[in-house]
């Protein structure tokens, strides 16, 4: 019977032991999809253009067919898992076709992901608004731009993403860092 004890007895602290160090290991994180850099990168390109093409004056014809570009880099970074897809109403929604579903923080990069489409279409309604008019306001146009240059670092660093070869644009006389994830 002694024998049986310090059998189990051994048998338990191997268990223990080998279990352990698995246990406390932490997940690796998951390895985004290759194409995820070079949409990022496409996505520094067409906002360099951006900034570029406003400031500091406006050239709203240049313009306005970028802001379109950027909401497409933000559905390609979805479609191929870089990024968690926008949730649904209660409505039939057409589904993008997905190569990869998104296995990062969704909790900290959904909210990122929503800012940054409203970013864009906020500076798309102040170019289309100007659009038919004059030019748009200089500081207003300043001020979304420092936001969405502000959501697309907070987009690399909380949703994983690889930072940019040379980084992101910044507006003339104020740098914005990128964050590394």
């Amino acid at each position: 019977m002694k024998k049986t004890i310090t059998a189990l007895s051994l048998v338990a602290a191997l268990f223990t032991a080998s279990s352990t160090p698995a246990a406390l290991a932490t997940p690796a994180a998951p390895e985004l999809p290759a194409a995820c850099a070079a949409i990022v990168t496409d996505l520094a390109g067409k906002l360099t253009k951006v900034v570029s093409s406003l400031l500091p004056l406006p050239n709203v014809g240049a313009v306005t067919p970028l802001i379109g570009d950027l909401l497409g880099l933000v559905t390609a970074l979805q479609s191929s898992g870089c990024l968690p897809a926008l949730p649904t109403s209660g409505l039939p929604v057409p589904v993008p076709v997905k190569g990869v579903a998104y296995a990062g923080p969704v909790d900290q990069c959904l909210p990122v992901v929503m800012n940054l489409i409203s970013s864009i279409a906020g500076l798309g309604g102040t170019i289309l608004g100007a659009a038919s008019g004059g030019l748009p306001d200089v500081g207003k146009i300043t001020g979304i731009l420092t936001t969405l240059l502000k959501t697309v670092t907070d987009l690399l660093s909380k949703c994983g993403l690889p930072a940019p070869p040379g980084g992101l644009p910044a507006l003339p006389g104020l740098p914005l860092p990128v964050e590394h994830s």
